[in-house]
């Protein structure tokens, strides 16, 4: 048979032209689940944004093989921004559940007029958080000798939060609804009113958060691995295992700073 990206000739039991690297036959995973099957034919231009994003939900084994093959800043500059603002939008949904009275009305503005500033550093977290986690999925397949590109890996990353943006808008309304709703009266001394803030930004309900935030980093884990298979020219069952290899490491890290 014949490859039919280069035309070279290929043994019928090869699932990899030895001369292009396209892959030729499907794997199991890829026959057992539909969203990992790889592409059949080349795209002729790459996805606009919007375009992106709807199918890395739906058709992630699609977007992330055009991602992976025409990178962009653009779009994962959207998206990051997008979350930088849904993190906010979580604090925001905190003081929303706080009314203080008399002297204690500044306790509620100082939350609120707070929002710009906590919006600068939950960009300065984000980015960093960003930056490394494209390191981790990048460095480890440079170390042993992988020719995938730091900039593709920036795009597939980007793109890849977008789970983690749905679970951030699914964050914010389960805390506009559910955090519990505290009135400081007017004869509160500065510690109730301390104790009275605490008890909203110490609710259960954050673990709850805590937990769909998770749960869409192993999703972003899956969506990534379609992505780091096409740029490292990897089978997917070891993109899939290495995906989430370095996931849980992340994974670890971050919820230790969170704790």
């Amino acid at each position: 048979m014949s490859c039919p990206r280069c035309g070279a000739l290929v043994a019928p039991d090869e699932e990899v032209c030895p001369e292009c690297n396209y892959r030729i036959a499907e794997e199991t995973l890829e026959r057992l689940l539909p969203l990992l099957k790889r592409p059949e034919k080349e795209p002729i231009s790459a996805m606009p944004f919007p375009t992106r994003i709807a199918k890395a939900i739906i058709a992630p084994n699609k977007a992330f093989h055009d991602i992976s093959r025409a990178p962009d800043a653009a779009g994962p500059l959207i998206i990051y921004l997008l979350n930088v603002l849904g993190i906010t939008l979580c604090y925001a949904a905190g003081w929303n559940h706080i009314y203080p009275f008399g002297n204690y009305w500044a306790l509620r503005a100082l939350g609120e007029g707070a929002l710009l500033g906590r919006m600068a550093s939950n960009a300065i977290l984000v980015f960093i958080q960003f930056l490394f986690l494209v390191f981790i999925y990048w460095l480890p397949f440079r170390l042993v000798g992988k020719k995938g590109s730091f900039k593709r890996d920036l795009s597939i990353i980007g793109y890849a939060y977008t789970p983690v943006l749905i679970g951030r808008a699914i964050s914010v309304l389960v805390l506009f609804t559910s955090l519990p709703t505290i009135i400081i009266p007017a004869d509160a001394n500065v510690l109730q009113a301390g104790i009275s803030v605490a008890l909203v930004f110490a609710s259960s309900v954050w673990n709850v958060v805590t937990i769909i935030e998770i749960a869409c980093w192993l999703w972003a884990a899956f969506i990534i691995a379609l992505g780091i298979r096409q740029v490292n020219e990897l089978s997917t069952t070891v993109a899939l295992i290495s995906s989430y290899a370095i996931m849980l490491i992340f994974l670890a890290i971050y919820v230790s700073l969170l704790a």
